[in-house]
């Protein structure tokens, strides 16, 4: 995914990338039950503009899904709202300050 609004960037920026290994039904919605059954955790990776990764996980909560940083489980958690995850789609994360920021998936690999 790539990031297409954030605040202070309206206009979105390509070197802003969120990545996700998930697995997604048919109609293209995150998998419950392969979450569930999955004995790895659902990574995520986020490349900001400057080249530096933060890695972290996908965790299902009982209201959704959140991303958590890799550095440590006392950060707090990423709001994760996607309806469909297919090229064109938006998909919103929600900062802890309650900010914004739209990512448009630009692929998704069958793997």
């Amino acid at each position: 995914m790539v990031l297409a609004y954030a605040p202070g960037r309206p206009e979105g920026d390509l070197s802003d990338r969120l990545e996700l290994r998930v697995a997604l039904t048919p109609q293209g919605q995150l998998d419950d039950a392969a979450f569930a059954a999955d004995p790895l955790p659902w990574s995520s990776l986020r490349i900001l503009p400057d080249g530096s990764e933060r890695p972290g996980e996908l965790v299902a909560l009982e209201t959704g899904w959140a991303l958590r940083s890799a550095r440590s489980e006392d950060n707090p958690l990423w709001a994760l709202e996607g309806r469909v995850f297919r090229p064109g789609d938006l998909v919103t994360l929600r900062r802890p300050d309650g900010e914004e920021l739209a990512f448009r998936v630009v692929n998704v690999d069958p793997d």
